[in-house]
């Protein structure tokens, strides 16, 4: 039986985009002209025809401004869950506002869409501080898992890490390493910068080395190639973040096509429950 790997969005407006972290703040959001909702339809139209879920990670201001759109994610069977927003440069993290976002917008999207949320993104940075009180209160808030972009670490042997609580998962985006550095396989950069056959051989590598699904992760500003020229934060990220963009429908139509892709619950969750309930029902049998 060929492996189901799992696929996640980070739906991002252009605006929203690492290419602008700096020279746009959150704040400003609400100035800007939104094109999210044009770059979703052109993203669940290709999945469609792959007939593809994936995981939607959504930040709490998109929660809040863009229901009806989240809503149709959801009506065409894709997985929502919260990603939380850490403004570029910060060194202090706000205990409590996190505490509270994790909960309220939590609430809030579970409400528009009528099912349970169980997933919850952040950056590295945030990950990386993450000390007990944030798995508690993740845990007492109803999340099953956290996963993380943008991992960059040498010691990250491995793409899943244990958690104190029994069923919480850390879910991280899979890696692959050169020399001492640890690059994400399938990511918003990597699929564009590379030649696709490099990125098939790598996933191909993964799961045969593993044996275990790969986690990929996307953002929907890279389904949008008629974005609004703004000051980037730099000359290189302006670049980087307008690189085969026109290319990347065939790109993604290709990884479709070639590897099969659901939502993170569906891979680790579901899954590993049903494989659980397996091996107890062959126990029985044997006794």
């Amino acid at each position: 039986m060929p492996i189901i790997n799992a696929l996640s969005i980070n739906v991002e407006d252009y605006f929203q985009a690492p290419a602008y972290q700096f020279n746009i703040k959150e704040s400003d959001w609400d100035l800007l002209s939104p094109r999210i909702e044009y770059a979703i339809d052109k993203l669940l139209l290709l999945l469609s025809d792959h007939h593809v879920t994936a995981t939607f990670f959504v930040y709490g201001w998109t929660i809040s401004q863009f229901p009806s759109m989240l809503k149709k994610i959801a009506e065409q069977g894709h997985e929502l869950a919260y990603r939380h927003y850490s403004p570029a440069g910060s060194l202090h993290f706000n205990q409590r506002k996190i505490i509270d976002d994790l909960n309220r917008y939590k609430a809030q999207l579970s409400q528009i869409i009528g099912r349970r949320v169980v997933g919850y993104r952040a950056d590295t940075k945030l990950c990386r501080s993450m000390n007990a009180w944030l798995e508690n209160e993740l845990v007492l808030a109803g999340y099953e898992y956290c996963s993380e972009n943008r991992v960059d670490r040498a010691d990250m042997h491995q793409d899943s890490v244990g958690s104190v609580f029994d069923g919480f998962q850390y879910l991280n985006v899979s890696t692959h390493h050169v020399l001492s550095h640890g690059y994400e396989i399938i990511n918003t950069n990597s699929i564009r910068l590379r030649k696709y056959e490099s990125s098939s051989k790598l996933v191909s590598n993964f799961i045969e080395t593993t044996k275990t699904p790969v986690l990929g992760s996307l953002s929907t500003w890279m389904m949008d190639n008629q974005q609004p020229n703004i000051r980037a934060d730099s000359l290189f990220k302006k670049w980087l973040h307008g690189y085969h963009l026109r290319e990347t429908p065939v790109i993604l139509h290709q990884l479709f096509s070639e590897y099969a892709w659901q939502t993170i619950s569906d891979v680790h969750l579901r899954k590993v429950l049903q494989i659980s309930s397996i091996h107890k029902r062959k126990g029985r049998c044997v006794s």
